[in-house]
């Protein structure tokens, strides 16, 4: 689903019509981890809430001023951090490291990229500026490809923030990027077949 997700939001055309099928992609993403992780009643009911208000935010903000799109931005931004919260809560059931929390790991990954480009534009909208300099305009594709682009540190330097949160926005997504590879990922690498030591019956 994420794949799905991410793929729609790079190819597809500006308008709300593709943002509105875009928090369905997300809130099924969610919605999916969610199932697998086996999380409690309180935190489903928060991804029900979480859904209907993207959801809802998608088709508003296509009826209204830039904050209305900001605030939808903000919304799917704070509906992806479920997805970490539904991994982490799978991996501490789970007893033994094995390839599906490596790929788990991995989406997470996925959805801090996400995650920051849903908070650049949220920035943007809400903040009536362009986001990058030398461009008056931005749309959901060029925010996710300056994320990943940031997160994986490749820093091409054809977008560049003009906007001094946008700024502080891209640093903290490089940091975390970098951080999250050398610990977690390679952690979780280094441990696959791991068993917690007394739990093998």
């Amino acid at each position: 689903m994420l794949t799905a997700s991410f793929t729609f939001d790079m190819l597809a055309p500006v308008g709300a019509r593709a943002r509105l099928v875009s928090a369905l992609l997300q809130s099924a993403a969610v919605l999916a981890a969610l199932s697998r992780a086996r999380v409690s009643g309180r935190i489903r009911g928060l991804a029900v809430t979480a859904v209907a208000l993207s959801v809802g935010g998608a088709v508003l903000s296509a009826h209204g001023a830039r904050y209305r799109a900001g605030v939808a931005d903000l919304i799917s931004a704070g509906l992806l951090v479920l997805i970490p919260v539904a991994v982490v809560q799978e991996f501490r059931r789970d007893l033994t490291v094995t390839m599906q929390s490596v790929m788990a790991a991995l989406c997470v990954y996925v959805v801090l990229g996400m995650l920051f480009a849903s908070a650049a534009s949220a920035v943007s909208s809400i903040s009536g500026s362009p986001y990058f300099s030398g461009r008056t305009s931005a749309n959901g594709s060029d925010y996710l490809y300056f994320s990943f682009i940031t997160l994986a540190t490749v820093g091409y330097g054809d977008l560049v923030p003009a906007l001094r949160l946008g700024r502080a926005l891209a640093v903290l997504e490089g940091l975390m990027g970098q951080l999250y590879l050398v610990t977690v990922v390679a952690l979780v690498v280094s441990h696959i077949g791991w068993r917690r030591p007394g739990d093998l019956g």
